[in-house]
């Protein structure tokens, strides 16, 4: 093997080592007053307090509603320590590995 494949081959394996995935967390959050009071439609719903998609409803006269997947998504049922424990507390394991 020539010496530039190898060099190659070497970056690449060191590359696969250090790869780190990115995920996408959506938190969807509840009405406020001025909503509630004006009686405002709910158009983001979730699967239950933790899923992976989100759907929009833009209402009856809408041509079609949307659904959208994520890696986590979270209902505004979900609380800040659930999100910390499933979302942040992972982090920091692995950083605490790698260090």
């Amino acid at each position: 093997m020539k010496r530039k494949e190898r060099d190659f081959d070497q970056k690449a394996d060191e590359a696969v080592e250090e790869e780190t995935n990115i995920n996408v967390v959506v938190r969807c959050r509840g009405r406020n007053d001025r909503e509630v009071r004006e009686n405002s439609g709910v158009v983001v719903s979730t699967n239950g307090i933790k899923g992976s998609a989100v759907e929009l409803s833009m209402g009856p006269s809408a041509l079609s509603n949307k659904s959208y997947n994520f890696d986590k998504v979270f209902s505004p049922a979900a609380d800040q320590s659930m999100i910390f424990d499933e979302v942040v507390m992972p982090i920091l394991d692995e950083v605490g590995r790698v260090c």
